[in-house]
């Protein structure tokens, strides 16, 4: 059996990385046809070299993937949605899943689902006769600060090509939260300003972050340079090719 060749420092840079990527790098530095770069590819996850970071990532072993255990209110609203709307492009994010990362955690949950544009209206509709009273359409902070409940609904629309989820499409990437806790006219404002540093902190000390997927979608919330001067005032590590993009 042959052995594996070393990865390319270009994708050792990276703290992940697409498909694409590792076909060009392992192509532009050994010359391997397509079949080959399959089969190491797949040999390096069959040996944890590498491991699956979401949809086409690959990242290296080490730091923990993100995932969160959703409330049995979210599931219950998530289930019907998807009784409703087959093949939905929706994403749920709910306010404890913060509690990860602060120091005053979060004693009322609010449930946040992102629709796509076109279908926006008709979920509302369907979420509201499902919950009634319980649900927000696009709300700004004061409103939702009036009518703030448990288990409260809000529901906004989801950017397109927003990251789907590791497990689930729904589920909310800890990149899009990052986006979303800094840079989400709502959310931003819900998370305490003190909590904030906490939050970044943590995610970055403890799980696989994918900068590319964070900034693409901060792209698409026309939001990409307000992100990068996050990453940048607290330190973060910014991939050297974004980095050279805006800096």
């Amino acid at each position: 059996m042959s052995m594996l060749k070393e990865l390319p420092c270009s994708l050792k840079e990276k703290e992940s990385f697409s498909r694409q990527d590792f076909a060009r790098a392992m192509v532009s530095e050994y010359g391997m046809t397509g079949p080959q770069v399959s089969y190491d590819l797949k040999k390096r996850l069959d040996q944890g070299i590498l491991v699956r970071s979401g949809w086409g990532r690959y990242s290296f072993p080490g730091k923990q993937i993100y995932k969160h255990q959703y409330s049995n209110s979210a599931i219950d609203v998530v289930k019907t949605i998807l009784d409703e709307y087959d093949g939905l492009d929706f994403q749920v994010f709910e306010l404890t899943q913060l509690n990860d990362f602060i120091n005053h955690q979060v004693a009322h949950n609010t449930i946040f689902v992102m629709i796509e544009n076109e279908m926006l209206d008709y979920v509302f509709d369907t979420l509201w006769k499902a919950y009634p009273g319980k649900v927000l359409l696009k709300p700004k902070a004061d409103l939702y600060y009036r009518y703030k409940q448990d288990d409260e609904i809000v529901v906004g629309r989801l950017p397109s090509e927003t990251p789907k989820g590791i497990d689930e499409p729904w589920m909310c990437r800890l990149e899009k939260i990052l986006v979303d806790v800094f840079t989400d006219k709502l959310i931003s404002a819900i998370v305490p300003e003190g909590e904030k540093e906490g939050i970044i902190d943590g995610a970055f000390k403890d799980y696989m972050i994918d900068q590319n997927t964070m900034i693409r979608y901060a792209r698409r919330k026309g939001t990409e340079r307000k992100m990068m001067e996050i990453l940048h005032e607290y330190k973060k590590v910014i991939d050297r090719d974004l980095k050279r993009e805006l800096f």
